[in-house]
């Protein structure tokens, strides 16, 4: 399978990650994308509010059952 980079590189210097690169496979959808894009910001340091105020909040839930087993 063939897999595309998305690629974050900081401009300044600093003591937080200079480089984050992401692995994605060629076909992904936008949804995907996004989930991407949310995770990059987290790994950046945004917080959850902050990434949900711009990213709208996540639609899909999981496994309804594996999550009753998990809080069960």
């Amino acid at each position: 399978m063939a897999y595309d980079k998305i690629i974050y590189l900081r401009g300044d210097d600093s003591k937080e990650a200079k480089k984050i690169e992401f692995d994605v496979p060629s076909n992904l959808t936008i949804k995907q994308f996004k989930i991407i894009c949310r995770r990059l910001a987290s790994s950046l340091g945004y917080g959850p509010n902050a990434i949900e105020k711009e990213f709208g909040k996540d639609k899909d839930v999981g496994n309804e059952k594996q999550l009753k087993l998990l809080l069960d």
